[in-house]
Order: structure tokens, then sequence, then C-alpha cells
């Protein structure tokens, strides 16, 4: 009778392990949040979009795992998945009911369209100019988005793709016109593959870095406590914080300014 009392009490006891142990995992499970990102984590583990947006993941002590994707399938995820966050982001008219918000992040930047040097048959003073030109963007992204949006009526192509080193190396074997990104993005390919500037021309200034706020986005089914400990690690870190652009050292040559 007591050895049968032993060997139940054991089962008991294990049994409630088991279910103390199954309920912790599935609370971490709960708690994990992932972050989506274009960003590499070995190759760009030094740029201050990456460090920045999982400094503040780290702040806030919550469980996460990061994945590194193109900028659409990552925002995409973001948008769609409970408990995840998505960093760098534009804050967007069209994207400002998507997510919760922590703005911002880190400085924004001017955003341009840019054309080979070479190329002296080229010239355009608006996005209005760019009729029956080959422009070269990140598929579903913020530019993709705005210059989609001022130049509903103009006969122009799109090549949109999921890398901007992609439309880059486009553009230098000249199969693009021009291409739409930042000075900062088109400085850190140059350097990488040690080309020199003068094989580029900024041509437009698209529009400037004070129109939209640099971002991490979170799910809006996120749990309110993750919420609230990343809203908290977001103040303790960069709240009220000078994140003005700091203006780009050898830079590419300039045509001329001019804004849609």
């Amino acid at each position: 009778m007591t050895n049968k009392l032993v060997v139940c009490t054991q089962f008991t006891l294990l049994s409630i392990g088991l279910i103390l142990m199954s309920c912790n995992a599935f609370s971490r499970s709960d708690d994990l949040i992932t972050v989506y990102t274009e960003m590499d984590l070995i190759s760009q583990k030094e740029h201050p979009m990456l460090k920045n947006g999982l400094a503040i993941i780290k702040q806030s002590t919550i469980d996460y795992r990061v994945k590194s994707m193109p900028w659409n399938r990552a925002f995409k995820l973001a948008k769609a998945n409970r408990n995840a966050v998505v960093f760098p982001i534009y804050k967007t008219p069209s994207r400002a009911n998507s997510f919760h918000w922590l703005c911002p992040i880190t400085p924004s930047r001017d955003m341009y369209l840019f054309r080979l040097s070479n190329r002296q048959d080229l010239h355009i003073d608006s996005l209005g100019d760019i009729k029956e030109k080959v422009v070269g963007v990140v598929k579903d992204s913020m530019l993709h988005q705005y210059i989609t949006n001022h130049t509903k009526h103009n006969n122009f192509s799109l090549d949109s793709t999921v890398y901007d080193a992609t439309n880059i190396h486009k553009l230098l074997k000249g199969r693009l016109d021009y291409i739409a990104q930042s000075q900062e993005q088109l400085i850190d390919y140059f350097t990488q593959h040690n080309l020199p500037h003068s094989l580029v021309t900024r041509e437009l200034l698209i529009y400037d870095n004070k129109l939209f706020p640099m971002c991490l986005g979170i799910n809006k089914k996120t749990s309110q406590s993750a919420v609230k400990q990343l809203r908290q690690a977001y103040q303790s870190l960069y709240a009220g914080r000078n994140f003005a652009p700091s203006a780009v050292k050898n830079g590419f040559e300039r045509c001329h300014h001019s804004i849609q």
C-alpha cells in the first residue's frame, strides 16, 4: 500500500511538473517577439538602422528572434503576424493605421532620382517629366508608392525589384534610366564595390527628409504588455533625442534640386 502511494505521488508530481513546463513554454512562445527587417545581421551589424532598432528590443527585455528578408516580405509578415515588429519603416499616411509606432529611431533621408553621368540625353525638372523613362525602385516600398501616386497619368515604366542593390546594378549596366533611392544607400554600395562616385549623378530630389519619419512598427495584435515594454524601452533610449540627419560627405554630384 505504501509503495503504491509513493508511486502515485511521484506520478502526480511528475504530471504537475510537465503541466507547469508546458504552461511556461506556451508563455515564452506567447511573449516571443519576431523582428522582421531588410537589414543583414552580419554585413550591416553596425548600421544605425539595425543597431537602434535592436537596442529597443533588447532594452525591453522581451525574448525575440530576428528574420532578415526583402523589404516587401518583411512588411507583409509584420503586418499579418501578432507579436511582430518591423524596422526600419517610414511612417506614411497609408501605413499610419497598420501598426503601433515608435518614431523616430534614426534620421530620415532625402530621396533622389539618380542617373548615369554619361547619359547626357536625360534631364528632368520634376517627376512629371519621367514620361517614357524606366525607373528602378524597391517593390512595395514607400518610394514605390510615392512615385506611383504622384505620376498616375504619366507614361513611364517602374522596374520594381526586392533589393536596392539589384536596381543599382541594373543602372550601372545601362538597363535603367533612373533609380529612386537615398544617397546614403548608393554610397554604401559604391564603397562596398570600390566604385567611383563620378559614375552616377543626382538628377532630382523627389522629397526631403522632413516628409516621413523613420520608425519601428509594432503589429496591432501584439500583447498590450509587450507594446508597453517596447514603448518604455524607446522612451528610455531615445526620448528627446535629436534625429536630424547629418550632412552627407563625399556624395554624388548634383544637377539641380526640385520637389514635385
